[in-house]
């Protein structure tokens, strides 16, 4: 317990030195600024409805430094995202759907709102379920730990309500049930009977739990001054863990701090949580590793049940004025670890270094990632990663490249 809390100290307090931009999300074209073909947006005369439709085009380089791996120098298509919002009078929309690589579809949102004023607002559908960072975890493409531990642009089905103004953030959510595995964007907890395409039978067969009736809550203090301005906030997540073979419920729940600072050309954002599960298994299957899994565009995998994760992210911002059409590079570093209560179960990491820049409506990330007892690097020869690290290659450290490149309309 106490390596958890002096993690936790150490990096609100480093976080907190500098204040913060509104997050790590990929920007948009300022207000009035028109948008390249294929974008349409409509508005009335009056100015109480309007229609907008967006989206992006993505491709993706790859060099992976690991022998099970096919992509090796491949440049491949990554995504199409098609953003639609709309607004009438109180009433708004927002949705944003995928056409992902291998013929996957994914909703990393999709809700219908009312504005109760200038401050709330109620959201129902596939809202984001608000936790920690918003939306993003780190700077880069590449995704980090907590993203997929289930904290990243994750959105589920039922209602939330918002309250904003400039000082406050809070956030209250009702899930009662999660989005289906096959247009998930970010990772969830998932029954193998649901995942059995990307799931690896001899392991993961049994796992039979999902979450239900989730309650989330987020709520954020800005503070600013002269050149620098800080968010500091907290969030909670409690949910029942039902399991479809014995028909019992066990608990679900997770706790976070995040800081997200900026000073000048300095942006720093860091979050530490704290995660259980406590599934209600049949006999014979172990209560340490949980089932999760997204729409199969990556295969499904076990994740500890109970383990404490700290991520912390280091951005610097070069504007680039008398270079045409890019206005900025942004250099940054990425930081997560994942550190299981079970003894014997090792740390996972993920470190990466890289640049986005941003040359509206192109914009591409460059990243360099280096990775220990996390699934994705390493393929089948770290497929325990985020449990055991009992499989061949555990414990190494493995390297990726990656530039990915789209086009924003």
């Amino acid at each position: 317990m106490n390596r958890y809390l002096i993690t936790l100290g150490l990096l609100v307090s480093s976080s907190t030195i500098l204040a913060a931009e509104p997050g790590p999300a990929a920007p948009d074209q300022p207000p009035g600024t028109r948008k390249p073909f294929p974008h349409f947006a409509w508005r009335s005369d009056d100015g109480q409805s309007s229609l907008d439709l967006g989206g992006a085009l993505r491709v993706n380089y790859r060099d992976e430094h690991w022998d099970t791996t096919e992509n090796n120098g491949r440049f491949l298509f990554d995504t199409f995202r098609l953003d639609l919002q709309a607004r009438h009078r109180q009433l708004f929309a927002d949705v944003g759907y995928w056409f992902q690589d291998d013929g996957k579809r994914a909703i990393d949102r999709g809700f219908v709102g009312y504005r109760i004023d200038e401050q709330s607002s109620l959201q129902l559908g596939a809202p984001f379920k608000p936790f920690g960072l918003e939306p993003y975890p780190q700077f880069g493409w590449s995704y980090h730990i907590p993203f997929f531990m289930g904290y990243g642009v994750s959105a589920g089905n039922g209602l939330k309500y918002s309250y904003k103004d400039s000082a406050w953030d809070l956030q209250l959510g009702y899930f009662p049930r999660m989005l289906p595995t096959g247009i998930r964007y970010s990772p969830e907890l998932g029954r193998f009977s649901d995942l059995d395409d990307n799931a690896v039978a001899f392991t993961q067969s049994r796992q039979d739990n999902e979450k239900r009736n989730q309650v989330n809550a987020r709520l954020a203090r800005t503070f600013s001054g002269e050149g620098w301005k800080t968010e500091i906030g907290a969030s909670l997540a409690s949910a029942e863990l039902y399991n479809a073979t014995t028909h019992d419920d066990g608990d679900y729940w997770a706790a976070g701090m995040h800081a997200l600072v900026n000073r000048g050309n300095w942006t720093i954002t860091g979050q530490a949580i704290r995660y259980e599960y406590d599934p209600r298994n049949p006999a014979g299957v172990s209560d340490d590793a949980v089932l999760m899994g997204g729409n199969g565009l990556t295969p499904a995998y076990l994740i500890a049940s109970k383990a404490t994760i700290t991520a912390l992210n280091v951005g610097y911002d070069v504007f680039t004025p008398g270079l045409g059409q890019l206005k900025k590079v942004k250099l940054y570093t990425d930081y997560s670890r994942m550190i299981k209560d079970k003894r014997g179960w090792d740390d996972s990491q993920m470190f990466t270094v890289g640049m986005q820049f941003l040359a509206m409506p192109i914009m591409a990330w460059v990243d360099l990632t280096w990775a220990r007892n996390a699934n994705p690097f390493g393929g089948a020869e770290n497929g325990t990663g985020w449990t055991s690290t009992s499989s061949v290659g555990s414990n190494d450290w493995y390297y990726r490249t990656n530039i990915n490149i789209g086009y924003y309309f």
